[in-house]
């Protein structure tokens, strides 16, 4: 058996249950570091100092010192800031993407009205055959591993205001 197991069983014989561990002799109880005052830590504050990096909100407003408050405050703008960036951001991603792709004005709306009126003319049909089988697409790039064709365009307006986008694209028949 360990010492310390044997310690204690003699010390149960010696000491009944009713007495308590404050009143064992000083030698034979536990001493933890977290344990009595000595000078050292009688003067040291019980919790880590909060800064920029480490705060997580845990200790009190009132509790902070002042250095502790700019600490905090200076890292709850900067979290704030950052969050309204990201909500601008979404917000010009999501209006480039409604403009440029899902508005009925956008060059890809007009692009695919183009493509379904040349699929339903019947001259195009005689000449390309089944409407089924037409697709369209843009120029190809100086790129040989860009997938995307984009659609040729320019809005121009004429003598008395009118604009007008004239697209340029192909159009082909599957093998």
């Amino acid at each position: 058996m360990e010492k310390s197991h044997l310690a204690g069983l003699f010390l149960r014989r010696l000491y009944p249950a009713s007495q308590t561990k404050s009143s064992l002799p000083r030698s034979f109880s536990k001493r933890y570091a977290t344990q009595g005052s000595t000078a050292h830590n009688a003067s040291t504050p019980s919790r880590k100092q909060v800064t920029v990096v480490n705060d997580d909100g845990r200790v009190q407003w009132g509790s902070l010192s002042r250095r502790e408050k700019l600490a905090r405050t200076t890292q709850q703008s900067f979290n704030l800031l950052t969050i309204f960036a990201g909500v601008i951001m979404t917000g010009g991603v999501i209006t480039v993407l409604y403009l440029e792709v899902f508005s009925s004005e956008s060059k890809t709306n007009h692009f695919n009205r183009a493509v379904n009126r040349v699929k339903k003319d019947g001259r195009c049909v005689d000449v390309l055959g089944p409407s089924k089988q037409i697709i369209a697409y843009g120029e190809s790039t100086w790129s040989k591993w860009a997938r995307a064709r984009p659609i040729a365009s320019k809005l121009t307006k004429d003598n008395f205001g009118t604009e007008h986008l004239v697209m340029h694209f192909n159009v082909t028949i599957l093998p």
